[in-house]
């Protein structure tokens, strides 16, 4: 079979993969890359073969462009930020979203009354209401710290006390593209679950879209319809045209309104690298019909990648940019493979989807480590219900009397990747064993050993998708800074220690680990990297009892936790020393809290787990909690606060046994604390740290 691509669209191409290759080769090394442009450029003047000229041109201003956007970045982390109390105006970048833990990204106008452009900076504490391209006058603390914030480098970060003044962009795109973003936040508000999901597919807006439902569409090949792509820049331009017809009369004014229309679904979706793809893809063809040179989907593919990558080089090192442009190249390639064949109305759908996810798969592999199986059968079946869902989602934001319908649409979406979200997953290793076995399938000599194949790899991977331990095992679970502890018994009953932070990452994990359900989660006390990951599965229904501990202070992160269990009708039970639980061969005894402390850390719930080997759970407790606890010398410990400096080394001497372990991320607050690892390593402790190695994985009937 072959796949015809006209020559100019080879062309464009080619000088797209050139220009990607030098951008990674500039942005890796400078000198190196300057180097490799200035041989190459001497080498494209001698050399008479076109496409070699080509590829080195292409490679050499790739080159440039990747230089200067590392350059760029070098700026940043070397930018020289003041610190302290001041007063500074600001232009919002990006607004604060949950997603960027309601972090914004704001560029430097003025301190304190001074003129001052400096690099950009995350600002904490601004109403997540205000939109892209207002200017802020606010007062607080301004840090250097070099982070990120989603896709955005920073160098500081500037935490609001007091808002003096708010004044919205005066450009009219951006206050049109605003008024849009703002009408379809406020149809589609979060009252309903699937309000998150249809604000994805409409403007890419996942803020609303629970981490569960996130994670099923993943899971399930789906997530690519949350990214707003060429469908709905296609839509838009249709409406936007209808709109605009009026005054588009002549070739001229609709290139040009067409163009205003692609700036304003930018600002709408907010320059996600997905549609600023898609954007760049539609205006190619647009422009080069106004000045007489027609573009194919090939070429406007290759020119748009090739633009973007001279104007923005990092966008080399973008996952959603990489995933958008091999999956439109899969689409592409599935679309002409389907030409001429029947029936149309079917094979076109599942080529495309078929190209799609075979062209996605390695980046997917890379990111995540797992590819699903099923995601062709449920792209094909979701397919038709999100460009209906869309369709009527768009409609509604002026009829909001179409909602039933939208919610209707969106909830079988949900349904089906709920369904095929705990499919089989291919493992690296699997994967390349379907690409081999699907290649001996097509080629009719070897057929029957490729069928033979592929029957031998799905049942691999659903018999590897079904594990669960025959053992009683503890997995303290990779959740960044933070805790998480996973139980689970033989019996097929599982609990949950503390979520970490993050709903997404907690989720990610208990679904690596087979977990659907738990019959117990507790979490130890009101600290977000112990309590803010645990909420959205508690609003869930997906535990059947909550402990938290007997004294809750006012304003603690824990009455969320418990108001969203109580909703969900999840038994809550407030513990203290001396309570006991039993699933299966594991038993949990309550140490502590003994009495009401004056910190929080203090007050977390202390657990003395029982499965054969002993484990020893204590939240965050301090010196002070340490005191109060009876003798302990457990087989594994899993060490306070993270390896904070509050511990009592003379405690953690007496009671850390045969296993030691350091669950953190990267973090601000110097956790593990060097004393503390000192320690464990001279008491001769295995010492395992989550940050080195991941999930720590223990099986709690082994040997001591």
């Amino acid at each position: 079979m072959t796949i015809a691509v006209t020559t100019p669209g080879r062309w464009c191409l080619l000088a797209a993969g050139a220009t990607w290759t030098g951008v990674i080769i500039g942005f890796s090394s400078l000198s190196i890359g300057v180097g490799v442009a200035v041989l190459g450029l001497c080498a494209s003047v001698v050399s008479r073969r076109i496409a070699v000229v080509v590829v080195v041109v292409f490679i050499a201003v790739g080159v440039a462009s990747g230089a200067t956007a590392d350059l760029r970045l070098s700026a940043i982390e070397r930018a020289e930020i003041p610190e302290g109390h001041a007063t500074l105006t600001l232009r919002i970048a990006e607004e604060a979203t949950l997603r960027s833990y309601e972090r914004a990204v704001a560029e430097p106008l003025a301190l304190d009354g001074s003129r001052w452009s400096g690099p950009r900076i995350a600002v904490i504490g601004l109403d997540a209401g205000i939109p892209v391209g207002s200017v802020v006058v606010a007062t607080g603390h301004l840090t250097p710290r070099v982070a990120r914030v989603r896709d955005e480098v920073v160098a500081g970060v500037f935490r609001v006390d007091e808002v003096v003044t708010v004044v919205e962009s005066s450009n009219p795109i951006v206050q049109i593209g605003n008024a849009a973003r703002g009408r379809v936040a406020s149809v589609y508000d979060g009252s309903v679950r699937t309000d998150g999901l249809v604000r994805g597919l409409l403007i890419g807006d996942t803020d609303l879209l629970a981490a569960r439902d996130e994670e099923d569409l993943r899971r399930a090949g789906l997530a690519h319809f949350v990214a707003v792509s060429g469908s709905n820049v296609a839509m838009f331009l249709v409406a936007w045209w209808f709109l605009t017809a009026p005054i588009a009369v002549r070739p001229v004014l609709r290139v040009v309104g067409g163009m205003i229309g692609l700036a304003i679904f930018a600002v709408v979706t907010r320059w996600e690298p997905s549609v600023i793809r898609a954007s760049v893809m539609a205006a190619v063809p647009l422009v080069g019909g106004l000045v007489g040179i027609p573009f194919d989907p090939w070429m406007a593919l290759g020119t748009a990648v090739t633009l973007l990558l001279l104007v923005s080089g990092h966008l080399a090192f973008s996952v959603g940019f990489q995933l958008s442009v091999a999956a439109t190249a899969g689409v592409l390639f599935g679309v002409t493979a389907a030409s001429g064949r029947t029936p149309r109305w079917l094979v076109i759908p599942l080529f495309a989807t078929v190209g799609a996810q075979v062209a996605v798969a390695p980046i997917i592999l890379v990111v995540f480590g797992t590819i699903p199986l099923a995601a062709p059968i449920a792209n094909l079946i979701v397919a038709p219900l999100v460009t209906v869902t869309t369709a009527i989602g768009a409609v509604a934001i002026v009829a909001p009397i179409l909602k039933p319908l939208v919610t209707l649409g969106a909830s079988a979406i949900l349904s089906v990747a709920s369904a095929a979200a705990f499919g089989p997953q291919l493992a690296p290793l699997e994967a390349f064993g379907a690409v081999a076995t699907a290649g001996a399938v097509v080629w009719r000599p070897t057929r029957a050993i490729g069928l033979a194949g592929t029957v031998l790899i799905v049942m691999l991977a659903i018999t590897g998708s079904s594990q669960w331990p025959q053992a009683p095992t503890m997995v303290v679970l990779d959740v960044g800074q933070g805790d998480a502890i996973l139980f689970q018994d033989p019996s097929g009953q599982a609990v949950l220690v503390d979520g970490g932070a993050d709903p997404q990452i907690l989720d990610r994990a208990l679904r690596g680990n087979g977990v659907r359900r738990l019959s117990l989660v507790v979490v130890t006390h009101g600290d977000a990297d112990h309590v803010a990951g645990v909420v959205e599965l508690l609003r869930a229904g997906d535990a059947e009892e909550l402990w938290v501990p007997e004294f809750v202070p006012e304003g603690s992160l824990l009455l969320e936790a418990v108001e969203a269990a109580t909703a969900a009708g999840i038994s809550v039970r407030r513990v203290a020393a001396g309570d006991t639980y039993a699933t299966g061969s594991i038993q949990l005894a309550v140490l502590g809290p003994k009495r009401r402390y004056a910190g929080e850390n203090d007050g977390s719930v202390v657990l003395w787990v029982t499965a054969g080997r002993t484990v020893f759970i204590g939240g965050d407790i301090e010196a002070v909690a340490q005191a109060d606890l009876p003798p302990l010398r457990p087989d594994v410990l899993v060490v306070p606060h993270h390896g904070s400096s509050t511990t009592d080394l003379q405690w953690l001497r007496r009671t850390v046994g045969g296993i030691a372990i350091l669950s953190y991320g990267e973090n601000r607050y110097g956790h593990p604390h060097p004393d503390v690892v000192a320690v464990l390593e001279d008491a001769g402790t295995e010492v395992r740290h989550t940050y080195i190695e991941g999930d720590v994985v223990v099986s709690l009937t082994a040997a001591p």
